[in-house]
């Protein structure tokens, strides 16, 4: 089993049409976006334009969560919904997808047949919480929205900041203490 705790410092941050995104991470590690030679892909990203268009990605499925704003999201020939703060979207990239309103979003975009959980947890002050992920989930991915979180896994501490992403890849686990003195949001990914 590997973790890591990657910080702001690790991301890589680019402007596109309607915004920035920052990856927080890209399997393999040597894949990039540019070249769509990645299994999995996680970023976040502003939505600062009234209207935007996503980019098309045929062969990615792709899970979207509002973080901060709302927008209205329309896959063209499918449906128009809402998302409002820690709803979850899932769209194939193949889908010509336009949105309306302006947002910070987490996204996920996997190929092959990975299977993927995605959610949020919000916890008040002095509140503590254990994670089970499913049983077949081989990767967690822990981002913290809000708030300084204490993590006990495998009987080791560590402290996830505001903006700082938990990568435990290649295992198996079963439990994640999570506490924190103030109050947290976190968005949670299982992947198998």
């Amino acid at each position: 089993m590997k973790i890591a705790i990657r910080s702001q410092q690790h991301f890589s941050t680019s402007q596109w049409s309607g915004g920035s995104t920052t990856q927080l991470y890209i399997f393999p590690a040597n894949a990039t976006y540019a070249a769509r030679n990645f299994e999995v892909r996680i970023s976040t990203a502003k939505v600062a334009v009234a209207e935007s268009t996503f980019t098309a990605l045929p062969g990615v499925h792709r899970k979207l969560m509002i973080l901060e704003g709302a927008i209205t999201i329309t896959h063209e020939g499918h449906y128009s919904k809402q998302l409002k703060p820690f709803e979850v979207e899932e769209f194939s990239g193949d889908w010509k997808t336009t949105a309306i309103g302006t947002c910070t979003d987490f996204n996920v975009m996997c190929t092959g047949q990975q299977q993927s959980d995605l959610y949020h947890i919000a916890m008040g002050a002095g509140s503590s919480f254990t994670l089970q992920p499913k049983e077949e989930c081989k990767n967690v991915f822990l981002y913290a929205t809000s708030g300084t979180i204490q993590l006990q896994l495998l009987d080791v501490d560590y402290i996830l900041e505001t903006g700082n992403l938990m990568i435990i890849e290649d295992g198996s686990v079963t439990s994640i203490a999570i506490s924190s003195n103030n109050g947290f949001g976190l968005v949670v990914l299982e992947l198998d």
